[in-house]
């Protein structure tokens, strides 16, 4: 039992280090999206109804260099600034799949057919989650929430902005589930046999139902996905697998299954894993046509890893992030001169967006957010209209204390 504890234990620690890295540069290119791009340009495109959207989110995400870990926060944050859910899911799926330096090590490993393959399926994979999401799961038009950039913000100040929103706000609301994510990784890596995957290579009944397993609940990104599957190839692995595994390993995790079931709906949950398993077989199942069925046999070669110093002060300041963020400070509830009650006031972010605008308004000397209880408390000598006016500008409805309360 002790044995089987350190070997999680090792396995989790191993699966932070290699997720670490990616996860930051995830919420720092979230930020700068969040703080660059903003609002108004990702509702224009990948907001709204129909199927437009999904087809631009699609191939917005499958040039990006981004592992599935590391596309989280940035899915966040597209939703957070108003993308729809199938939006976002068609963008979760197709950036981790596939990327234009997985794409070359894809061909350096693999050859011609496997690089093709594997951005079509991307493409057909994102396509797919998005139209299931869209015709099962609808949702009513986001309307304009102030979570966007504002244009008259100058270099610095989006930075700024940027920095702000991608390592203090999105790990406050995703921290903890990315920890048992991993954590659940982690354990599953260190239960499952090293050899369960070259025992029955060659039966295509056995084959695809094992890498599925596999690939689905495990940690594994595009670029470390290939050599893998180079190896599981030479040892006499279906092509047809292989690329099932190259499809679902990227693309799901237990961190990213995860994240979906909790923060965009369990049923989601199920159209994204119905998607990604039904492109892994048809796409592994018409390679294995087009080669008919044979093995394909790869010699591996080196392939480039993050050094291990620099994932593992990235793993140290990933958790030192979560945990600064984790911490709840009590603030103190003290005297001002308005009170406010505002209803849709009900994340992190939503509390950023008003507390910056409100500190900008002249007269105003002090805000106090209190998230839990949805109350705004601001000091200052300035009209209550002015502040009304200043919060309803940011998107949110607002009450005065008194009136909340007495209803």
């Amino acid at each position: 039992m002790i044995d089987l504890l350190i070997r999680i234990v090792v396995e989790t620690w191993a699966l932070l280090l290699v997720v670490s890295p990616w996860l930051l540069i995830g919420m720092l290119i979230a930020g700068f999206i969040h703080a660059f791009i903003g609002e108004e340009f990702i509702k224009h495109h990948l907001g709204g109804s129909g199927f437009i959207p999904v087809i631009k989110s699609t191939l917005f995400g499958i040039p990006l260099p981004v592992c599935s870990c590391g596309v989280i926060p940035i899915a966040a944050g597209l939703r957070k600034d108003g993308a729809s859910k199938a939006s976002t899911m068609a963008f979760l799926v197709s950036t981790p799949t596939t990327g234009i330096d997985s794409i070359f090590v894809t061909y350096a490993f693999l050859g011609a057919v496997f690089t093709i393959a594997r951005p079509l399926a991307a493409l057909i994979a994102g396509i797919l989650v998005g139209v299931l999401v869209y015709t099962f799961e609808k949702e009513e038009p986001t309307k304009i929430s102030g979570h966007g950039s504002h244009p008259h913000l100058g270099i610095k100040e989006r930075v700024r902005q940027g920095l702000y929103y991608g390592f203090r706000i999105l790990p406050q609301d995703l921290g903890k589930t990315l920890l048992l994510g991993i954590l659940i990784g982690g354990a599953l890596t260190a239960l499952l046999p090293t050899d369960i995957a070259s025992t029955y290579l060659s039966n295509p009944l056995i084959a695809y139902p094992l890498m599925l397993a596999i690939s689905v609940p495990l940690y594994v990104c595009a670029i470390g996905a290939v050599p893998i599957a180079a190896v599981l190839l030479s040892k006499g692995l279906i092509a047809g697998a292989a690329l099932a595994f190259l499809i679902a390993g990227p693309a799901t995790n237990t961190i990213t299954l995860a994240f979906v079931g909790k923060k965009i709906g369990k049923r989601v949950l199920l159209l994204y894993l119905t998607s990604i398993i039904t492109s892994a077989v048809v796409f592994g199942l018409l390679l294995d046509l087009f080669t008919k069925g044979t093995t394909m046999k790869q010699f591996m070669s080196p392939g480039e890893k993050v050094p291990y110093v620099i994932q593992f002060a990235a793993t140290i300041l990933l958790l030192l992030v979560i945990l600064l963020n984790s911490i709840k400070r009590k603030k103190k509830e003290s005297e001002m001169d308005h009170s406010f009650y505002v209803p849709d006031m009900t994340c992190k972010h939503c509390q950023m967006t008003i507390e910056q605008a409100l500190r900008k308004v002249s007269g105003v000397k002090k805000v106090e957010v209190h998230l839990n209880k949805k109350l705004i408390k601001v000091d200052g000598d300035l009209d209550e209209e002015v502040i009304i006016k200043e919060i309803e500008n940011t998107g949110y409805s607002v009450k005065k204390q008194k009136m909340a309360q007495q209803q």
